[in-house]
């Protein structure tokens, strides 16, 4: 893993609060039909198995249908406040301070691995045949991401406007960069893709979900410097830019709907 990939990845506890407060969670109807999907491999075996569970955004809506999780999460201060967070709930939630590549889990012993969000972070020639591993025969694997639409925000130009004002050259362009990030249909299909080459898995599925969240100036500010590419820059960089964002948002009103797509990949275990 090189070493501003490696920064990224773990750049997230320094803002661990702030990433719980202002990451939105995943539609209801995802987790439903999650759940649905990996019904026969729970019932076989009953635990479910979460990679990269952050702060516990999708910990807590899986475990609040009934299902006993262990999670795998790198950063020790995501995971404590995951930790908390369940704890507070008090769901069945056990959590690991690991990367997936090097826990400790047990094999074929998972009816569900799922991982929101955090499943392009796990090693790319090893991540499909360490799902493998850990679920049983006919368990379920599910990844997803919260993406946002570009090709449907109102605010686009504006914000595209803003980035250039500011001048900050980032290192890299992710989702929350308004010209930088491919396109929802294409990221979709490349995962898709490399999920129904692994030999691990069966009946590859690609499912979209779309939703609209208001955000205030505020609001997105938070949300944006929470994201790694954001979060490399230097505080006067951030600050410059996170200035001409605001501008750009009260220009608009004060708030504006921002439209995103939740891709879901699924497959099931080869027997």
């Amino acid at each position: 893993m090189n070493e501003i990939r490696e920064r990224r990845r773990l750049s997230f506890g320094s803002v661990a609060e702030q990433y719980d407060r202002a990451r939105p969670t995943y539609p209801e109807r995802l987790v439903e039909d999650v759940v649905a999907y990996a019904a026969d491999g729970l019932a076989a075996a009953p635990r479910a198995l979460e990679v990269g569970a952050g702060t516990g955004k999708a910990t807590l809506q899986f475990a609040a249908r009934g299902l006993a999780i262990d999670a795998v999460e790198p950063d020790g201060a995501m995971a404590a406040v995951a930790s908390l967070r369940a704890a507070t709930a008090s769901v069945d939630v056990r959590t690991q301070v690991s990367d997936f590549e090097s826990a400790e889990i047990p094999e074929r012993s998972y009816g569900l691995l799922y991982s929101g969000q955090a499943w392009h972070w796990v090693t790319p020639e090893r991540r499909y045949e360490l799902a493998g591993r850990a679920l049983a025969p006919a368990g379920a694997l599910a990844v997803f991401w919260n993406r946002p639409d570009w090709t449907r925000c109102e605010l686009r130009d504006a914000l595209e406007g803003a980035y250039r004002r500011s001048g900050v050259a980032m290192v890299s362009r992710g989702p929350l960069h308004p010209s930088g990030h491919e396109p929802l249909l294409e990221e979709g299909d490349s995962w898709f893709d490399e999920l129904a080459a692994s030999p691990e898995f069966t009946g590859a599925e690609l499912r979209r979900y779309d939703w609209v969240r208001r955000y205030a100036a505020t609001e997105y500010v938070d949300l944006v410097g929470t994201h790694s590419d954001h979060l490399l820059l230097d505080a006067d960089q951030r600050d410059r830019l996170f200035a001409e964002i605001t501008d750009a948002i009260d220009a608009a009103g004060g708030s504006f709907e921002f439209p995103y797509g939740t891709l879901l990949c699924l497959a099931r275990r080869l027997p």
